[in-house]
């Protein structure tokens, strides 16, 4: 059974794009659109510390906003409540108890709908379809060797027909 959020309102400016989609991520929903991960809901209050350090704000229960680093600056300068996620560095976190959570995720989402580059990140290929595209190439290759020893065999009757005829 899938895991309800109560903050899936955050995505409704874009959900009816054809593009939305969602996916289970680290115990949280990954959200899709316009060919990127733009956010990723984390809905688990009270884990404050992270490597020993405590930070003052539970840091899986939030918006999690991939991005690239370049586009933290700007984005941090928009937006006093983002922080740099403790664990995932390269991505900036909207803590749900940041008192301006409401506002500024509503005006994010909709930067997002109307497809700022800031926001998202182009998904990777996943390991299995790794390997399933490594084991297709070998499959291939296999053939080809094949063939050419299938090719090899064949030359070498013909040659050996043409000597017993002579």
């Amino acid at each position: 059974m899938a895991k309800s959020f109560s903050l899936q309102w955050v995505f409704e400016p874009f959900e009816r794009e054809i593009t939305f989609f969602t996916r289970p991520m680290f115990g949280g929903l990954a959200v899709y659109v316009h060919g990127r991960m733009v956010m990723v809901l984390m809905e688990s209050p009270g884990d404050k510390s992270y490597r020993d350090q405590v930070f003052p704000f539970d840091i899986w229960n939030g918006v999690l906003l991939p991005t690239d680093r370049p586009y933290h600056a700007s984005l941090k300068n928009e937006y006093a409540s983002l922080v740099e996620h403790p664990v995932l560095g390269k991505w900036l976190y909207l803590p749900m108890l940041a008192s301006t959570f409401e506002v500024d995720i509503e005006k994010i989402a909709k930067q997002i709908r109307h497809n700022d580059e800031r926001y998202g990140v182009v998904p990777s290929m996943k390991k299995r379809q790794k390997k399933d595209a490594k084991k297709i190439n070998k499959k291939k290759m296999r053939k080809k060797t094949t063939k050419k020893k299938v090719t090899r065999a064949k030359s070498k009757k013909v040659a050996r027909k043409k000597v017993k005829r002579k």
